[in-house]
């Protein structure tokens, strides 16, 4: 008898919704970005069948909406008819955008697919040689909001067979619109040795060993806000025994947000003028096509992967010359966007979908204005002090706002907020010093 199963766990499909940020974009590649869901799920299809996994879990967010379009539910039913040629079967869960509650599928299923119910938790066996292996425990969301402790109801028989938890939560207990709960609320669930979550767009293993608490985020990002790599997990599970996870990518188109600073030189000459900037950009968006963007740090399945393109938003950042062009100059972003969309026609292509604009204009040298202002003095003593002195320090904490941990613990991380490490707060405090210096030297006669 086998003592392992494989599988793929996939989540937030999302299917029918479009890519944002495609405006000014050919026909064609228009026409691309609109199906880019449809395109993510074939392939998601297609590594569960080169894989051969056992079955396919889907942690809920199937479609965007509870008005289910009819050519998300034929991609879907066309994909899951291929898996069912396969003897693949598949699970799944609705989440928050496609909830039970007043919602159907629009078109039969092949038999090979199983959709829980919101009304009370399904179990299905998972069978090898007539023997049960696997169990999958799932329960659907009956509303967009849901407020159940769906979790606690998930309680399997025994742990002879690998028991997994199916389950769409954004995995806090003061969220109570997305089943609120916590790590270790499914740590106090016993005999589970996966929890297959859905809800959070990015990949990530929440916890490993037994039982591994794992998203595989979205496979396709909507907007530049969803950056990255989007995928599957491809994992080997067996009853007892950490899971062994692979990160599948997935994703057709890779958004990507990038920092240029115009101070930075470009062939070792400054940045003086939009044709230094378009140049420097072009040459950035040849180091991506080359070089790629970063997986998840986890490990790969395919490591020869690559996009069919990138969805850039470019941030323009630093102090130089250009900052003057840049400001509130409409005509010369929208030449530069120009220039860069020639770029759609490699392969994989790049599209930018905009030009952010968060430059400042150049300033004296701040080491030579230490020497010889008092008030670049004064004002770098009070950077200091933020950082030194404990009594300024909290009162820097008091002001960073409740989005921030500021008592990081980096054995005991807050997960619902932002990490105010020292590094952090230093590239703050720095940011700080740096726009009060500008702001004092407008009008001032440099000395």
């Amino acid at each position: 008898m086998p003592d392992s199963v494989r599988f793929l766990h996939t989540a937030d499909l999302h299917l029918g919704i479009p890519v944002q940020g495609f405006s000014g974009a050919s026909k064609a590649l228009e026409k691309r970005l609109m199906e880019a869901s449809f395109e993510a799920f074939k392939s998601i299809c297609d590594a569960a069948l080169a894989y051969d996994v056992d079955f396919v879990l889907i942690a809920g967010d199937l479609y965007h909406q509870e008005a289910r379009s009819v050519r998300a539910a034929r991609c879907l039913q066309e994909g899951l008819r291929r898996l069912d040629a396969a003897g693949i079967r598949v699970i799944a869960v609705y989440g928050n955008h496609d909830p039970l509650g007043s919602g159907r599928e629009l078109l039969d299923m092949p038999a090979n697919f199983h959709a829980c119910s919101a009304d009370e938790v399904e179990c299905v066996e998972i069978e090898q040689e007539g023997v049960t292996v696997a169990r999958v425990l799932g329960i659907s969301y009956k509303s967009r909001r849901e407020s159940r402790p769906l979790y606690s109801m998930l309680n399997p028989p025994d742990d002879a067979a690998a028991n997994i938890a199916l389950l769409h939560t954004a995995l806090d207990p003061k969220e109570r619109n997305y089943v609120p709960c916590s790590v270790q609320d499914l740590l106090n669930q016993e005999k589970i040795h996966y929890w297959a979550l859905g809800h959070v767009h990015q990949p990530r293993i929440v916890r490993c060993g037994c039982p591994t608490i794992a998203y595989p985020g979205t496979p396709q990002g909507r907007h530049p806000g969803e950056s990255g790599v989007g995928g599957c997990l491809l994992v080997e599970l067996s009853p007892g025994k950490a899971a062994e996870i692979q990160f599948v990518p997935i994703s057709p188109y890779v958004w990507a947000e990038i920092e240029v600073p115009i101070d930075e030189s470009s062939d070792d000459e400054p940045v003086v003028n939009l044709s230094d900037l378009e140049q420097l950009l072009k040459r950035k968006a040849e180091e991506l096509l080359q070089e790629g963007v970063r997986l998840p740090d986890m490990p790969a399945a395919r490591k020869d992967w690559q996009p069919e393109g990138y969805l850039v938003r470019w941030v323009l950042t630093g102090r130089g010359p250009v900052h003057e062009l840049l400001s509130g100059a409409e005509e010369e972003r929208e030449e530069l966007l120009y220039g860069l969309r020639e770029l759609q026609g490699w392969q994989p292509f790049l599209w930018t979908e905009s030009i952010q604009v968060r430059t400042g204009p150049s300033l004296p040298e701040w080491d030579e204005m230490l020497d010889s202002w008092p008030l670049a003095r004064q004002l770098q003593q009070i950077a200091e002090r933020c950082l030194s002195d404990p009594k300024m320090r909290k009162q820097l904490d008091s002001v960073l706002g409740q989005i921030w941990e500021t008592d990081y613990d980096p054995e005991h991380p807050n997960e619902t907020k932002l990490a105010a490490t020292p590094e952090v707060v230093a590239a703050i405090v720095e940011q700080a010093r740096e726009l009060a210096y500008e702001k004092l030297l407008e009008g001032v006669e440099m000395p």
